[in-house]
């Protein structure tokens, strides 16, 4: 028995046998020049190929769009974007004009120079959109040749798919019934198979390294998208705990569900669970959960899911939207906007920008990004602000500024809001006059000028994904310094801590909005140190809920003080397992709970 490590991609458990998933490959096409005076002819062969491709992505996406919402379809009108992208498709018509090249060679050509574009940037979430670009110019070629490749016709029993990576359309084409897990030698947490993943309730493993070679077609793997850890020739007694262990999640699931308003505490106190949330994520699943409120709605994806800049209408619309689900939820629940928190090579419209090479940073992570991107693009701003104020007429909504250094970025913030506040009024538009304002600690300066920022501000957000890595100087999607990425490191906890007194000295709340709100022993942490929100995916709200039902106030003021006690002689990891410790003395059933 062997087991091998990877990225949690989509939490929850899954046994079963293999099906080791080639995918289609890379076409073979032929490569031509076309006679002179025949490239007309070519050209219209490529565009009736586009038509009958956009065609057949548009049922797609209707057909998805009736099975699941948004969600799934999102995906692919992506792929509607770049199959319109004037500068994409331009560069194929100019292979088959200047080059006169055939069609197939043209589609290869210029996806192969965007390919290269999207290869060299350092953000993750860039560098994985080339499984988009390879899913078009797949579905391109398939109608230029006239074929279509089917490699799951085998598939034929529900079965793990182990893959070197799948794109979208190879992910969204099998049988959900036929699938148990997906476990993948690529991929990462922020790619779109992943997302779909998500969606569909699959559990799911990706950047594996070699696990396609590590398997055989039928074998029986255990699958743990929730720790990220794929089992290769279990035992039988593996297999048997390992089946008890998703009928205990079954069973968890269900109780909180229908128990007690999540975060509720054993004495009667409670710890508000909030979602994260995107534009085009369901909003049942959040209300079915039982989450409080939306404690963090990234808008930057209004953004990644279009050609280009939305409109005021068009955010107004989505903001709108989601403030009066936060009323279903609740009628004090409230949604807490991220404004645009991508900058850099992250404003995308359509492959265009992409090309411009002004546009690309050497390292986009410590550039112009999030609020400074918003105060040097000033109209961009504007735009988004007077939305998110015409929306806070419709429910309670927040607004969080991200990636805050100093109190000067504030100041900024402050006079350009202040500024739409006065247009706005002098149209006579509704808003909310009180909006809250709130500052986002996810850089090491801020939190440990987070005194002076709290002066300023209405409530913190902790932004722990980003400040850890900060702090640690360790990416983490990175595998080479993955072990970095230490949320227990004494010095995290510290600028945690530093973060949150400095909320309480000056009278306002704290929330975390990091991926450690949703970890039984660090979240409870951060909730033990003072933080009175924490907001996560929401599919993570049940065990953290369940976790809080079985705690005091009291508890959580000893857990606090026996960190405290631990200090900053310990590793990261000896401070974890003094967390861990206490979790287990204090909540016998712990282990069966964090599952």
């Amino acid at each position: 028995m062997e087991t091998v490590r990877g990225l949690a991609a989509a939490r929850g458990f899954a046994v079963g046998p293999v099906f080791v998933f080639r995918g289609s490959g890379a076409i073979p096409i032929p490569e031509y020049v076309v006679e002179p005076g025949c490239d007309g002819d070519e050209l219209l062969r490529f565009k009736r190929a586009l038509y009958e491709a956009k065609r057949d992505l548009e049922t797609l996406i209707s057909a998805l769009y009736e099975r699941n919402g948004q969600t799934e379809s999102k995906v692919f009108e992506c792929h509607q974007m770049l199959m319109e992208d004037p500068v994409l498709i331009g560069q194929v018509e100019k292979q088959i004009l200047e080059n006169r090249v055939n069609a197939e060679s043209a589609v290869r050509r210029a996806f192969d120079s965007a390919r290269s574009v999207f290869q060299r940037m350092n953000d993750p979430y860039f560098r994985e959109r080339v499984r988009d670009l390879d899913d078009v110019e797949r579905r391109l070629l398939k109608c230029l040749l006239g074929f279509a490749v089917n490699p799951l016709q085998e598939l034929k029993t529900p079965s793990i798919i182990v893959a070197d990576d799948l794109t979208p359309g190879e992910t969204i084409q099998i049988p959900r019934e036929l699938v148990l897990g997906f476990a993948t030698n690529g991929g990462s947490v922020t790619s779109h198979v992943a997302l779909l993943a998500r969606s569909m309730g699959i559990p799911s493993v990706a950047g594996l390294g070699d696990i396609t070679s590590r398997v055989e077609p039928g074998e029986t793997i255990l699958l743990d998208g929730t720790g990220g850890e794929v089992t290769i020739a279990p035992t039988a007694t593996a297999i048997r705990d390992f089946r008890d262990l998703i009928e205990r999640q079954k069973e968890l699931s269900e109780e909180v569900v229908f128990g007690a308003p999540a975060g509720t505490l054993k004495s009667g106190g409670e710890i508000l669970l909030y979602a994260n949330l995107h534009p085009g994520a369901p909003f049942k699943e959040v209300r079915d959960l039982g989450a409080r409120g939306i404690g963090l709605y990234r808008s930057e994806y209004l953004w990644l899911n279009e050609e280009g800049e939305p409109s005021e209408e068009q955010q107004f619309e989505a903001y709108r939207a989601v403030a009066e689900f936060a009323k279903e939820v609740s009628p004090t629940a409230s949604v807490t906007i991220r404004v645009l928190d991508i900058g850099g090579d992250k404003i995308v419209k359509g492959i265009s920008q992409l090309n411009d090479t002004h546009q690309v940073e050497s390292n986009p992570f410590l550039g112009n990004r999030s609020i400074r991107y918003l105060l040097s693009h000033p109209d961009v701003f504007r735009t988004q602000l007077r939305a998110i104020l015409r929306a806070s007429a419709y429910g309670k909504i927040r607004i969080l500024y991200p990636m805050i250094s100093c109190v000067e970025e504030l100041r900024a913030a402050a006079a350009i809001l202040d500024e739409v506040r006065v247009k706005l009024t002098e149209e006579g538009v509704p808003f909310d006059p009180q909006i809250p304002i709130g500052a986002m600690i996810e850089v090491p300066a801020a939190a440990i000028a987070a005194t002076a920022i709290a002066r300023h501000v209405d409530f913190i957000s902790l932004g722990t994904n980003d400040l850890i890595q900060y702090v640690m100087a360790a990416d983490r999607v990175n595998d080479a310094v993955a072990h970095l990425y230490q949320p227990t490191h004494p010095s995290v906890i510290y600028l945690v801590r530093r973060a949150i007194e400095a909320a309480k000295a000056a009278g306002i709340p704290v929330s975390v909005c990091g991926e450690t709100a949703a970890d039984p022993i660090v979240g409870t942490l951060w909730a033990a140190m003072g933080a009175t929100v924490l907001s996560m995916s929401a599919t993570y709200i049940p065990v953290m809920s369940k976790i809080f039902s079985k705690l005091t106030r009291e508890d959580l003021d000893d857990y606090r003080r026996t960190v405290e006690a631990a200090g900053d002689n310990h590793t990261a990891a000896e401070l974890e397992a003094v967390c861990r410790d206490w979790m287990r003395a204090r909540i016998p059933d712990f282990d069966n709970i964090v599952i």
